[in-house]
């Protein structure tokens, strides 16, 4: 940074457009949790509109603080406002693929959102009316910080989806790039797309994007921590810059939503604050005497000080405060006899015999895997196939940074070391900031455990994006080695790019997963209108009972939860994920009779597709002949031995027909292209029926049924009866 004083003339400068956008979408973050926060003092569980008021507290807001220019304002809210339907848009149709999402952020989100307010009873108290959560026995449901899931349950509470809760992510990531890129481009040493370019290396990363569709948090906090230290750098300096009061605020909300995030939020908040501030101090110090300085600094010490404070006793009053009232102990869990040692119980065998610091530089310099039986170290700017699989999972233990970070972090280092010697003198503040900051690293990976994991040493990927604001502000200055820089900062770019691959490709199979999951939601939403529905987890251990929150969000509640017979186990969804959604079973219990199946679907709603294999004549019944023409149809199957059928039934009968050797019908319908096909044991032996080139018929002998939802344009629904044997439905 340019260490130079704003001038008197930028004061009057109108606030960048980014800024003014940031500054909102960080108030939609903070002003629900607080809020809420508010509400759970007074006894008062959430209600509906805490995110609308907070939207329109966030306008106000906005406006009151940029007021001076009217219309970049409100353009500016505009934007903000678009940016946060676009979290929730991508958030509502997406679904949380993740371990912990599903096994206790969704839990408590789901709920905080059904009226659980943590200040008056323990989560396992009232989690005792939801038979999925009462088996919840970890001890972090109640003692774990809970800012994300509390802005989750906010929204829930007023949107009514449970995914539409982990927006948080993306919104920090939008936020934290248009505020690094107006700190950035307010230095003038960069130019307005590399201080682009450079705050999304700050703002963007492995970790954000791969957790950006989950309710894991990690990515959060470190966005958080980001804006906590890109405001402490502003006002070191520019102590007197005109985002300064903004910078005072953007520490207070990163503390508050930080320190509330996680507890490790503690450790990081407090080293860097104090390594800061005792920079602060000591420059204070050497220039003005010690009284002048802590004078000078008051201001700063009281919005720290207020910062902290406010955040354990108000807005960490559900985890710090309630921690110390029922086990005297604000950081429960973490530390003390009750602590939990999960980073350890979770690493590799090979991992476990060395210190913190080992951890770190194997992890650093190895392939990328969650579990290696033995070390895998790798030659950076190198990669192997199995990396990529492994590069796309939530929470890689091992090499977590990315396949080509090793290569990076190098790169960085080297450049970052060179360039603060080459101009130590010119830039020497930087480079006291610059050890502080290696000094409060080093610190910080000695003394934390479980830095080797990249979702909690997430502040690794600002050393690239640091190099790259150094390698900008040096081809600024021109030269005979420009193009040596450019080249540099090319390489670097494109590595970073590459980096990012894995973790984008994860995320759009999971928008692909879209379709089938909701049309599988719907299907568990069509039987338990007709019949019956039961879960269980496949095995103990598995317990991810905030998925069960999307069955209430499809108006699926009144399921019963408790042991499935394994004969009648149906996996709810796909197993290629191998998390929780293969580890959720259903059993279905509906109308076993086809006359009471029949009776049962609601026309208006429904569309019924029916195909005969084989012989659907021999096992006929009056009441399945009388069920069926109650349809409307002719259903004149009797005696009409292996006979091929088609016929279509909404609110009447739209399609039939019957022939000796095989049947067929061709058409559009609801915007679906229909092809149906039946044919008897001498016509082919065959029954189909297809939407858009899809099949969806069991082809089993006897009669094929399938149910089309017309009002969200999916099968719901696909069984056969063999009435050549009886009419008991099968699936």
């Amino acid at each position: 940074m340019n260490e130079q004083n704003i001038t008197e003339e930028m004061m009057y400068l109108k606030y960048p457009l980014p800024l003014m956008v940031g500054f909102f979408l960080l108030n939609t973050l903070f002003l629900p949790v607080l809020l809420s926060t508010i509400l759970f003092i007074m006894h008062i569980s959430l209600q509906v509109w805490i995110f609308p008021i907070s939207v329109v507290l966030s306008v106000t807001f906005t406006y009151i603080v940029f007021k001076k220019d009217n219309k970049r304002t409100i353009i500016a809210i505009l934007c903000g406002i678009f940016c946060l339907a676009f979290a929730l848009f991508i958030c509502a149709k997406t679904y949380d693929f993740s371990w912990d999402g599903n096994a206790y952020h969704k839990s408590i989100t789901g709920l905080l959102k059904h009226g659980w307010n943590p200040l008056t009873e323990t989560f396992y108290s009232y989690a005792k009316q939801f038979p999925f959560l009462a088996q919840e026995k970890e001890t972090w449901y109640d003692a774990y910080p809970k800012a994300t899931e509390l802005w989750g349950a906010v929204v829930y509470a007023t949107l009514e989806n449970i995914e539409i809760g982990k927006a948080f992510n993306i919104l920090s990531m939008i936020a934290l790039l248009f505020i690094c890129w107006s700190l950035l481009y307010e230095t003038n040493v960069l130019k307005k797309w590399q201080s682009f370019l450079c705050a999304a290396a700050f703002s963007i990363n492995v970790v954000i994007v791969i957790q950006s569709l989950t309710y894991y948090n990690d990515g959060f906090l470190w966005e958080m921590i980001l804006l906590f230290l890109a405001s402490l750098s502003y006002l070191t300096f520019y102590e007197n810059g005109r985002f300064k009061n903004i910078c005072y605020y953007f520490i207070f909300l990163s503390i508050n939503m930080g320190l509330n995030t996680k507890f490790s939020g503690v450790i990081f908040f407090g080293l860097s604050g104090f390594a800061f501030f005792i920079f602060w101090l000591i420059e204070k110090w050497k220039k003005y005497g010690l009284l002048q300085a802590c004078k000078k600094l008051s201001k700063n010490f009281f919005v720290l000080a207020t910062s902290v404070i406010f955040s354990l006793i108000i807005t960490g009053s559900t985890s710090y405060i309630i921690n110390i009232i029922r086990h005297k102990n604000p950081f429960y869990t973490m530390i003390g006899e009750d602590a939990t040692e999960m980073i350890v119980a979770q690493i590799s065998p090979v991992f476990k015999p060395l210190s913190n610091v080992s951890r770190f530089i194997c992890s650093l310099f190895s392939q990328t895997n969650n579990q290696p039986a033995v070390m895998q170290w790798k030659f950076p700017f190198t990669f192997y196939k199995n990396e990529i699989l492994q590069s796309q999972l939530f929470d890689t233990r091992i090499g977590g940074w990315g396949i080509f970070f090793s290569a990076i972090f190098l790169i960085s280092v080297i450049f970052i070391v060179f360039y603060l010697v080459q101009n130590r003198k010119k830039h020497n503040k930087l480079i006291r900031i610059a050890i502080m900051l290696t000094v409060f690293t080093i610190v910080s990976i000695i003394v934390v455990p479980g830095l080797f994991w990249a979702r909690y040493s997430v502040g690794l990927y600002y050393i690239p994006a640091i190099a790259m604001v150094f390698l900008c502000k040096r081809i600024n200055r021109g030269g005979i080695y420009v193009g040596r820089y450019s080249a540099v900062l090319a390489v670097l770019c494109t590595l970073l790019f590459l980096n990012h691959i894995p973790s984008i490709t994860r995320n759009i199979d999971i928008a692909k997963e879209t379709k089938p999951v909701k049309t599988k939601l719907e299907s568990l939403k069509y039987v338990n209108e007709i019949g019956e529905l039961s879960f269980d987890y496949i095995t103990p251990q598995h317990n991810f009972s905030g998925r069960l929150f999307n069955l209430y969000d499809e108006n699926i509640s009144n399921f019963k939860y408790g042991q499935i017979d394994v004969n009648k186990v149906d996996v709810i969804f796909y197993p290629q994920y191998e998390n929780a959604y293969s580890y959720i079973a259903y059993s279905i219990s509906t109308p076993n009779r086809l006359s009471d199946y029949i009776k049962s679907i609601d026309r208006s709603k429904y569309l019924i597709f029916i195909a005969a294999k084989d012989d659907a004549s021999a096992g006929l019944t009056e009441d399945v002949i009388k069920s069926l023409r109650e349809l409307g149809l002719k259903f004149d199957m009797e005696g009409a031995y292996r006979n091929a059928y088609v016929a279509i039934v909404g609110d009447a009968p739209m399609y039939e027909e019957k022939n000796e050797q095989y049947a067929v019908c061709n058409a559009g319908l609801e915007g679906v292209e229909i092809s149906m096909l039946s044919a008897g044991y001498t016509g082919g032996n065959t029954a189909s029926i297809k939407f858009d080139g899809k099949e969806y018929s069991k082809n089993q002998r006897g009669l094929n049924i399938v149910i089309y939802n017309k009002e969200l344009h999916h099968v719901t629904d696909s069984v056969y009866v063999d009435l050549y044997e009886n009419d008991i439905i099968r699936r």
